[in-house]
């Protein structure tokens, strides 16, 4: 709601009525500086049966005012109801009521009152400016400009009309008007904290956050319990990268309103940025706790849930947001990943479809559904998807490095390399896209420019596991064992939750004779869903017949790749006891039945 202009009746009318007591000027009821004093002297001069007409209506008008200035709105609209039936041309009345119905959300009524103030006096400025406001606030931008114009043009020095012709602007999206009317503002009234708030809401939107967080400070220096201004400049903090920075403002913000849900769930993004999961989360609670219809808030506790590898918590958010506002296809789209991750891509391809329904643009949405055909060996149905998103956004890296591992998994390894080679151009600092093309080479049998491509990759990224694993993984076929063993021991270390990478870690280790690690790596993995079975054959805990049997799944496709999974790593250790032939057995029946996007006849590490 924009702010609407109050005024004591007589600070504009003391030229047309002289009250009949010598005191007048200093009367208490006149004046806005102590409503409590104001209240009291306007009822005793009520009460006191000296005044009738518009004497005894301005002081009904002067302590709604008084009123007004205590919140309470409903005593204010009575005494102004008293005041326009004893004197119903008293337009500051019908100006101070439509402003109070406008603060209760009631335009129309608004509109109406300012409409007959503007009837009685047609040079009323602040009555103009008033019903901009109203009309702004039905979203009618364009009546509502047409009013502040007409205030200015009676007023060029009317700030607060400038300020609220600007907020106008920027609501229709033109923040360079906004901008040009709220620096009048300001140099009309350089402590016009709201101006300077206004303005750097424009400079956000426009992205620049340097001149954003200059005008929050000032807001902050002229009032530095403004809650708002400090939320605002940590948002311009947050945009620029300073968490640091945002969260320290985000805090002070909430030091000074406790209750403001919106700062929580600011200050949990940062820390999400920051890869503190533990106390976004804290922070989404409490904006929950506070609002709890905050569809976002659940959103984005559901992201730091995720991160945190508890996808059935961040289904439950996103079910929740999903709940909450059910046009929202980002949240489909992150509930999608979230089963992707817990290997359900029925469900997470049936999420990415109403993702898509909902906005038929979405690039994300796309590459992920591709993401999810791709994990069920439906590289034509993945290549479709990357399509659309290249289509829809040719300059989006991913979709090209994910079409390119579709074209690797269906033996098309040129067109493979082409498009690594554009998610290359497009991002050169994209690892996974290095990775995805090494990997084509070294399925090519070019080890040099597989090797060129996982350096590249490591030294853009020092911690990639995956670019550690695919290089560990080509030391490993060309018969450096030694070299694949310290690849995929920092692989391991870099990601230490990850099964597959301890799978590999200790059979590289078995073929370099060097003791298993596997009863300290497996702290920090999930040891009750696949492939911890395939760990425990490992460990000696389980039988290759057990493992086989967990493999299978309602999830057909799902059944096939832990099949494919189980068949492999038995072999893997059938061949580390000698059992070559057994061994052979088993990689055949690996070869023929794996899914076509395992690589190099080896179960890929999940990304």
């Amino acid at each position: 709601m924009s702010p609407a202009d109050w005024r004591f009746w007589s600070a504009l009318f003391a030229a047309t009525i002289v009250l009949n007591y010598s005191a007048a000027a200093a009367d208490p009821c006149d004046s806005p500086q102590d409503p409590a004093a104001a209240i009291v002297d306007c009822t005793q001069s009520i009460n006191s049966g000296k005044w009738k007409g518009r004497h005894l209506a301005a002081f009904y008008s002067n302590r709604a005012a008084a009123y007004h200035e205590q919140g309470d709105i409903d005593r204010a609209i009575a005494d102004l109801n008293e005041a326009i039936r004893l004197d119903p041309k008293l337009a500051m009345a019908l100006n101070n009521r439509g402003a109070a119905y406008n603060e209760q959300g009631d335009n129309d009524r608004a509109i109406a009152d300012y409409n007959e103030a503007i009837r009685i006096d047609p040079k009323f400025v602040m009555a103009f400016s008033n019903r901009g406001n109203a009309y702004s606030d039905k979203g009618d931008k364009d009546r509502a400009i047409a009013d502040f114009n007409e205030a200015i043009r009676l007023d060029s020095k009317f700030a607060m009309a400038f300020q609220n012709r600007g907020s106008a602007y920027q609501d229709k999206g033109d923040n360079d008007r906004a901008i040009a009317d709220y620096n009048e503002a300001i140099r009309l009234d350089p402590e016009r904290a709201n101006a300077f708030f206004g303005r750097g809401i424009a400079f956000s939107d426009k992205g620049d956050n340097d001149r954003a967080i200059a005008d929050f400070s000032e807001v902050v220096r002229l009032d530095p319990k403004s809650a708002t201004a400090f939320d605002h400049r940590g948002s311009a903090y947050h945009d620029k990268g300073d968490n640091d920075r945002a969260i320290a403002d985000y805090s002070e913000a909430i030091r000074l309103d406790p209750e403001r849900a919106r700062t929580f769930h600011h200050r949990g993004y940062a820390y999400s940025d920051k890869g503190d999961n533990d106390r976004a989360i804290a922070d989404y609670n409490e904006a929950i706790r506070l609002d709890p219809k905050f569809a976002t808030a659940f959103h984005n506790r559901g992201i730091a849930y995720h991160d945190k590898g508890d996808n059935d918590h961040a289904i439950a958010d996103f079910s929740e947001a999903i709940r909450l506002d059910p046009k929202d296809a980002m949240a489909f789209n992150s509930r999608g990943v979230a089963y992707r991750a817990k290997g359900d891509n029925d469900h997470a391809i049936a999420d990415y479809n109403e993702a898509i329904r909902l906005d038929p643009k979405d690039v994300m949405a796309f590459n992920n559904r591709g993401v999810a055909y791709r994990d069920k060996d439906d590289n034509d149905h993945a290549i479709a998807d990357f399509n659309e998103a290249i289509r829809l956004d040719p300059k989006d890296a991913m979709a090209f490095s994910s079409r390119g591992v579709a074209y690797r998994a269906k033996g098309d390894n040129d067109h493979a390399i082409a498009d690594f080679n554009e998610a290359i151009r497009l991002d050169p600092k994209s690892g996974k896209a290095f990775v995805g093309r090494g990997d084509v080479f070294n399925h090519k049998s070019d080890f040099e420019r597989a090797m060129a491509d996982y350096n590249e990759a490591i030294r853009l990224d020092p911690k990639s596991s995956l670019a550690y694993f695919a290089r560990g993984r080509s030391y490993l076929s060309a018969g450096l064992v030694e070299k694949a063993l310290a690849d995929f021991n920092q692989a391991s270390a870099h990601t230490p939750e990850n099964a597959y990478l301890a799978l590999w870690d200790d059979i590289v280790s078995r073929r370099n004779h060097v003791p298993s690690r596997l009863t300290q790596t497996i702290s920090g993995i999930d040891m009750s869903v696949w492939p911890a079975p395939v760990i425990r054959l490992f460990m000696d805990q389980m039988t290759p017949a057990a493992v086989l049997a967990a493999a299978d799944d309602p999830d057909a496709a799902k059944k096939r790749g832990q099949v494919c999974e189980a068949n492999f790593y038995v072999g893997e250790l059938s061949l580390t006891k000698g059992l070559k032939d057994e061994a052979t057995r088993l990689f055949r029946l690996a070869a023929s039945d794996c899914p076509h996007s395992s690589t190099s006849g080896m179960p890929p590490m999940p990304n």
